[in-house]
């Protein structure tokens, strides 16, 4: 996609493994393995950690940009 022209960005919980695989553009957030989005069933939460990743995909300057994003997890 990157390759046509078509920007993209990636989601994960693994800082290390978005370094390792050098995506385009990643965003990254501090939650558990298997809640990339948030806590379950907190739809607030998931709608911005969502609209924070478009947001990186918006502003990164290019190819090569990685965002941690500052939502915590609260039990």
């Amino acid at each position: 996609m990157e390759k046509a022209g078509i920007p993209t960005v990636g989601l994960s919980t693994f800082r290390d493994r978005v370094e390792r695989v050098n995506y385009p553009r990643a965003a990254t957030v501090k939650f558990p393995r298997g809640a990339t989005l948030g806590r379950p069933h907190d739809a607030a939460q998931q709608r911005q950690v969502l609209l924070d990743t478009f947001e990186v995909l918006r502003t990164a300057p290019g190819p090569g940009t990685h965002v941690e994003l500052n939502h915590k997890w609260v039990v």
